[in-house]
Formats: C-alpha cells, sequence, structure tokens
C-alpha cells in the first residue's frame, strides 16, 4: 500500500476539510470519503467543499461517496432502544464505525493504508472523539493492516481554520445534515463497552465482505 495515500472521513466541515488539506500540503493524494448513512440529506455539500479542494491541489485529490446504510442500520438503530437504555445515545459512535469499516473495505480495494479524520481534544464532548472511542477503533483497524491517524488530536497546536486557509479553501463548513447529529454525551463510561461490544458484527462484515469481492461503488469527483 502506497505509504502516501491517505483515506479521509470527509464531511465538508471545518475539521475534516483542514485534515485534507494538511495532507495534501505533505505532498500525499488524499482519498475524501463521505458516507451516505440513510438519515442524511444535502450530501452535495460534500461533493461541492470537495470541488473547492481538488482546484487547489490538481490532481491528488478524489472525493467518493460511499453507501454506510446497512452497516449503520445493524449497529446503531436495530437495536437502538436496548442500545440507549443501556449505553446512553452513542448512535454517532456507531455511524463512525460502520464509516470506519466501509473506508477500510474501499482501502483494501484501491491499495490505501491509512484512513485519516478531523478529531480535536477538545471536542471530546461527542463520543467518537474520545480515548474510549478511538484506542478499540484503531486496534480493529490495525488488524487488518490499517493505520488511522487524526492529526489535530495528536498536535493540538494546529489550527484547523489556519491550515484550510493557508490551502486558498474556504473555512466555512459545508456539509450534509443527519437526523442523529450533534449527539453531546455526558457520561463517558458506557462509550468503550459500546464501542467493543460492535466490533465483533464490524469484523464478520468486513471478512465476509472481502470473501464476496464486491465491486467498488459510489460517485468520483477529481
Amino acid at each position: 500500500m502506497g505509504s502516501d495515500e491517505v483515506a479521509i472521513l470527509f464531511s465538508g466541515g471545518v475539521d475534516s476539510t483542514a485534515a485534507a488539506v494538511y495532507f495534501l500540503k505533505r505532498g500525499c493524494r488524499a482519498h475524501l470519503l463521505t458516507f451516505d448513512n440513510g438519515a442524511e440529506k444535502w450530501l452535495e455539500l460534500s461533493e461541492y467543499k470537495a470541488g473547492w479542494i481538488a482546484r487547489q491541489f490538481p490532481g491528488r485529490c478524489t472525493w467518493r461517496l460511499l453507501d454506510s446504510t446497512h452497516l449503520f442500520h445493524e449497529l446503531a438503530i436495530k437495536g437502538l432502544e436496548e442500545d440507549v437504555r443501556r449505553y446512553g445515545n452513542l448512535v454517532c459512535c456507531g455511524c463512525k464505525l460502520a464509516m470506519l469499516t466501509e473506508a477500510m473495505l474501499h482501502c483494501r480495494r484501491n491499495g490505501i493504508g491509512r484512513i485519516a479524520d478531523g478529531f480535536k481534544r477538545e471536542q471530546d464532548f461527542y463520543p467518537e472523539q474520545t480515548p474510549d472511542y478511538m484506542v478499540p477503533a484503531d486496534a480493529f483497524a490495525r488488524r487488518f493492516g490499517f493505520s488511522c491517524e487524526h492529526p489535530f488530536y495528536e498536535f493540538p497546536d494546529l489550527v484547523p481554520g489556519h491550515l484550510t486557509l493557508g490551502g486558498a479553501v474556504p473555512t466555512t463548513p459545508v456539509q450534509p445534515y443527519c437526523l442523529f447529529g450533534n449527539n453531546p454525551v455526558l457520561d463517558k463510561r458506557s462509550i468503550r463497552p459500546y464501542v467493543e461490544s460492535r466490533i465483533p458484527l464490524m469484523e464478520r462484515y468486513f471478512e465476509r465482505a472481502i470473501d464476496m469481492e464486491p465491486a467498488a461503488g459510489g460517485v468520483e469527483a477529481t
């Protein structure tokens, strides 16, 4: 897998846009991956924002829309009532886990070994941007040969807005709306047990998809 290739979980918001610019300015080829979980609208806004980035870094940036609907439903929606009673509202964790798994499949088919996002330490009120989510999720990816990178989490002095302006990309968040979005969590003790309880299903899904060798789908813009 090429070390200069990186897939970025991309919404078009400030942080994922900055993550794209961060890697592109370091000479990487960035694959911007947006996910349709079945509960979103205005997905075309992600493509619009990706177009801005691609024009500033011609030939080194692509965008693709991937379908995470089925796995999101299995991980986060199917047992929602019981999950809320047991863990609280961690739907966004289930969504991110579905995105990670689908990103891994895409990367496997396209020879990409690195997956990145725009997570930040100061946003740990979002459950998916906490070590309780990131440690088991990253370990899952490593088992299949992928590294997960969180540049703004690992280097807190980096300022996303400065990066995007430096790359001549608008800092305004231009991203889809999700029915389940913006669910901050107060009690973090249930995050890791929730994530760990999803990993066996993710593993079965990933391995079954490999066995079936489905054709890569989606819509790409360069």
